[in-house]
């Protein structure tokens, strides 16, 4: 699902979040969202249903938290908390579990709940909110004229679920495979954090968790020998421009998407997972496309978002 949801200056940042949930929990009529909603400029697609069902509509003051079944455990969770009970930011606030009695949660990564990590809200000037969801992701990218994305590196945020790779990681065995990312970190050459997961372990099976479970975003083996050089933002350095195309069975050239799996070195040797395959989302060669534009491949379209200038891009699947 992708909308672009267009709101009014003058909104209050209640109705702007009850859009936002109601988006992503599947409403797909403008006409049926809140009269701070500019109804004329707001568009929904869903090829893919948006996934996501409300879990706790009371969860704190300023919060509504969401679910969605994971991809290999149906009666297993992911927890997002759809808050705007701060001036001028939307936050997602991904949890390992939420209590929706004692309205209470489990292993919060703690960046979610950082405003700068996440998105925009202006309810004086009015805005857009790029939305896109399906079961296995939910993630929020503003625009509140001049201004993209996050505070921090620009660029859109939320909550993606990844794959298991590695063999203690099983469905038995319970820790959660989804993670918090902001993509303007990212795409950033010198951020190598960019990501945090509710919770995981290192090489000698010690939990981590809360503010010690943090990632960073890896493509594969691109760049010099360290881990460093083989981040994502490093290969958008290093892969860069027109000139990485690559032929195609007709005489025309087409780009090459790169995978994006999650990574601490420190802790473990090999990644957690990857999140394209299941959210398909993925990182381009740096320079050669602009925010917003949409790409074509395989059939299917794709809109390149913006992260951390105006020459770094990811792709993801649109509606």
């Amino acid at each position: 699902m992708y909308a672009k949801y267009v709101y009014l200056s003058g909104s209050t940042s209640v109705t702007i979040r009850n859009d936002i949930v109601a988006i992503l929990t599947g409403e797909t009529v403008v006409a049926n969202l809140s009269v701070g909603c500019d109804k004329i400029k707001t568009t929904i697609t869903s090829v893919i249903p948006a996934g996501w069902t409300v879990h706790d509509a009371n969860a704190g003051v300023g919060n509504v938290v969401i679910k969605s079944p994971l991809a290999d455990n149906a009666s297993a969770f992911k927890y997002v908390g759809i808050y705007t009970g701060a001036a001028g930011i939307v936050l997602t606030i991904v949890y390992e579990t939420f209590n929706a009695v004692n309205h209470t949660s489990t292993n919060q990564c703690i960046i979610s709940a950082d405003g700068t990590y996440n998105q925009r809200v202006s309810i004086v000037a009015g805005g857009t909110m790029h939305i896109f969801a399906s079961a296995r992701f939910v993630m929020l990218a503003s625009f509140v004229d001049p201004l993209w994305g996050s505070s921090l590196n620009a660029g859109p945020s939320g909550c993606f679920e990844r794959t298991r790779a590695c063999p203690w990681d099983t469905v038995a065995a319970g820790y959660p495979p989804f993670l918090f990312c902001n993509l303007g970190s990212l795409a950033n050459p010198t951020y190598n954090y960019s990501a945090e997961a509710p919770r995981f372990i290192d090489r000698v099976r010690t939990p981590k968790m809360s503010g010690f479970a943090t990632l960073a975003g890896y493509t594969g083996p691109f760049g010099g020998a360290t881990s460093a050089d083989q981040t994502v933002g490093a290969m958008l350095s290093t892969l860069y421009g027109m000139q990485q195309r690559v032929p195609n069975n007709t005489p025309n050239d087409a780009m090459p998407f790169f995978p994006i799996s999650f990574a601490n070195t420190s802790f473990m040797p090999v990644p957690y997972g990857e999140i394209s395959s299941l959210c398909d989302i993925w990182a381009l060669p740096g320079g050669t496309h602009t925010n917003l534009t949409t790409v074509t491949k395989g059939g299917l379209d794709y809109l390149c978002l913006q992260a951390y200038d105006t020459t770094r891009m990811f792709v993801i699947r649109k509606g």
